[in-house]
């Protein structure tokens, strides 16, 4: 396996993640945001990927094949309400996404501005905090006008949380996407392997990794 960017703390491939040797990377925790598979694509007007579906989001398939490799072991999923949890899941945390998030039903008089992340396997540690995860960190930002780089790109701060409370080692994570996951790791200084199928993200994750200095992002 030939890397597409490679540093001191990151290492990412281009490719899908189901076709690598993925034990030989050496892992040891998986943090990761995969297709949830219920083909969720924008329908805004002003969207920058209006009806736009990422690669795999047909059926929860690619997700299913990842964690059933992963057998048990220490992992954080996110994932959403329309699809069934993963199995073995141990506790369900919830992401508050800010208000400026969640179109949804609009005939409802609530917005959809939240979504499940899945706990699986065990060796989590730190301050007991609430379940729901909320704070100006975690709030999304939605116009790729304002600087969002992939549809469904997550918040550093809320990675780095996550991340400062699972066990120590080499981070994993199959459907990178942008990257989010992989710099929120090089900023504590731990080690992180990143899969992404489509090469525009790698191009994007390996420029956001280039440029992380450890310990910058609050």
């Amino acid at each position: 396996m030939t890397p597409y960017y490679s540093d001191e703390f990151v290492t990412i491939y281009h490719g899908d993640c189901r076709t690598f040797d993925l034990a030989a990377l050496g892992a040891d925790v998986l943090v990761t945001d995969p297709p949830y598979g219920y083909s969720h694509a924008s329908n805004r007007a002003d969207s920058a990927w209006r009806d736009e579906v990422i690669a795999g989001d047909e059926d929860t398939s690619s997700r299913d094949a990842i964690l059933a490799w992963w057998a048990g072991r220490p992992a954080l999923v996110f994932g959403h309400w329309k699809v069934r949890t993963p199995e073995g899941t141990k506790a369900v945390l919830v992401w508050d996404k800010g208000p400026a998030s969640g179109m949804g039903d609009l005939s409802m008089p609530w917005k959809p501005n939240w979504e499940e992340i899945y706990v699986l396997g065990s060796g989590f540690a730190g301050r007991r905090d609430s379940g729901v995860l909320r704070g100006h960190g975690y709030n999304v930002v939605t116009w790729a006008t304002r600087g969002r780089s992939h549809p469904n790109e997550k918040p550093v701060g809320v990675l780095r949380d996550l991340i400062q409370k699972s066990p120590p080692g080499t981070v994993l994570d199959p459907f990178m996407g942008s990257g989010s996951t992989l710099v929120a790791a090089k900023s504590l200084g731990r080690h992180a392997i990143g899969i992404e199928i489509e090469e525009r993200y790698c191009e994007i994750a390996a420029r956001r990794c280039s440029q992380e200095v450890l310990g910058l992002t609050a």
